[in-house]
C-alpha cells in the first residue's frame, strides 16, 4: 500500500501572508460584515486555532494585514527629508500619501462605535506618527525662518482629522487638488494664526 504524500507545509510567513491576503480579500469582495475568523481560515487554508493563537479579534487581524501591505507607510520616520522645501511644499507631500481603502475606514468607524479598545490603540499610534511627522514638518520651517512660533498639537493633527473626515464620513476620494486645497485655505492659516 501506498503511503499518501502530504502536502509540503507552509512556512510562517506563507502562511502569515496567506491569512493577510485573505482578510484584504474578503473586506474588498464581500464587506466588513464577512470578515470573520472562520471565513479568513478558510480562505488561508489553515484553522481558526491558529488564528485564534495570534489575535483576539478578526479587527485585530485586519489592522496587522492593513499595516502588512500598506505600501505608503514609512517605517523609520527618522528616515524623512523634510529639508530644502517650503512649510507649504512639506505639508503637501507628506498629506498627500494619505491612503486606506473604504471599507477599512467604515471597518473602523463600525468598530469605534462599538467602542473596541484596539481602535483606540490604532487612533493612538496613528496621532503618534503623524504628530512626529508634523513636528518634523514645523522644526524645518522655524530652522528656515518661515516659522517664529510654537504650533500646538491640535493644529498639527488638524489635517491629518480633515483627511480622515474627508474618507470616513464624507466618503469622498483624498485627491491632491483636495489635499492642496486644505493645505492652502485650512492648515496653513491655522498654523499662521498661533503666532
Amino acid at each position: 500500500m501506498t503511503e499518501k504524500k502530504r502536502a509540503p507545509r507552509k512556512t510562517t510567513a506563507e502562511l502569515t501572508h496567506n491569512i493577510f491576503k485573505a482578510a484584504i480579500d474578503i473586506l474588498d469582495n464581500d464587506g466588513y460584515e464577512k470578515v470573520t475568523f472562520n471565513n479568513i481560515a478558510r480562505a488561508a487554508q489553515t484553522g481558526r486555532p491558529v488564528l485564534y493563537r495570534r489575535w483576539q479579534s478578526a479587527f485585530e487581524l485586519l489592522l496587522d494585514a492593513e499595516d502588512y501591505f500598506d505600501d505608503t507607510e514609512i517605517n523609520d520616520f527618522s528616515e524623512l527629508d523634510f529639508t530644502g522645501k517650503s512649510l507649504r511644499e512639506n505639508l503637501i507631500t507628506s498629506l498627500a500619501h494619505f491612503d486606506s481603502s473604504r471599507q477599512f475606514l467604515r471597518a473602523v468607524l463600525i468598530e469605534l462605535g462599538n467602542d473596541n479598545p484596539a481602535v483606540h490603540n490604532y487612533f493612538a499610534e496613528l496621532h503618534r506618527q503623524q504628530l512626529y511627522i508634523m513636528e518634523r514638518i514645523i522644526s524645518q520651517a522655524q530652522l528656515a525662518g518661515e516659522l517664529h512660533h510654537t504650533v500646538t498639537d491640535n493644529v498639527k493633527l488638524l489635517p491629518f482629522n480633515l483627511l480622515l473626515y474627508q474618507a470616513m464620513v464624507d466618503q469622498q476620494d483624498v485627491s491632491a487638488d483636495f489635499v492642496t486645497h486644505m493645505v492652502d485655505t485650512i492648515v496653513l492659516p491655522a498654523i499662521m494664526a498661533q503666532q
